[in-house]
């Protein structure tokens, strides 16, 4: 049996700021310190013992790896490869400057949410292309370990959405909030389930 723990960063503040802001790179605040701080002891609580870290090379997911005090004698792994989704020429703006500059955008990404992608930028279908790749490569090279993954919203609701109905359909049905716990397991026999989604520590 494979397990994959997945958890979110803790809050910044463009999450406070409802930004756009996929591949920017700001810190954690100090509600996203208190937020991992009670992750950790929710971890130490379940006594999960990790066998292999991997995490976005993005500051905010370091920061909230660094709280959450993995022993030093855990393999980490830093890549761009789990990052949030790159919203191209549109990082660093709220929806409401979005509407304000370029309507078209705001249309597309309600109606064509699956496939719009902004000038340099990806769609949900690239990122769920990319890290479901990505988690595939994992869970294949360290079967029956326990892995933690520290990442996003965006990159955690596609491996959901993906893993549950294989596909995008189920993007929008699952709230991630900073700091939460997602369990995955993959039996011996390659069946997968979630044991639980979005817990968040208390």
């Amino acid at each position: 049996m494979t397990e994959l723990l997945f958890i979110r960063h803790g809050e910044t503040d463009h999450n406070k700021n409802r930004l756009f802001y996929g591949h920017l790179d700001p810190d954690i605040n100090q509600t996203g310190i208190e937020q991992l701080n009670k992750t950790k002891l929710k971890l130490q609580k379940f006594e999960e013992k990790i066998d292999v870290v991997f995490c976005s090379d993005l500051r905010r997911c370091r920061q909230s790896l660094e709280i959450l005090e993995i022993s030093d004698k855990v393999k980490r792994n830093f890549t761009k490869e789990l990052r949030e989704i790159n919203f191209g020429i549109l990082e660093g703006k709220t929806y409401e400057e979005i509407e304000a500059e370029n309507p078209y955008y705001i249309e597309q990404i309600e109606n064509n949410w699956k496939y719009f992608r902004t000038k340099g930028g990806e769609s949900l279908d690239d990122l769920q292309k990319r890290i479901i790749k990505k988690i595939d490569e994992i869970k294949e090279k360290y079967k029956n370990r326990k892995i933690l993954i520290v990442a996003h919203a965006g990159v955690i609701q596609t491996a959901i959405s993906y893993y549950l109905f294989n596909n995008l359909d189920g993007y929008w049905k699952f709230k991630l909030d900073n700091g939460s716990i997602t369990k995955m397991v993959v039996t011996d026999d390659g069946f997968i389930y979630f044991d639980y989604i979005n817990h968040k520590p208390q």
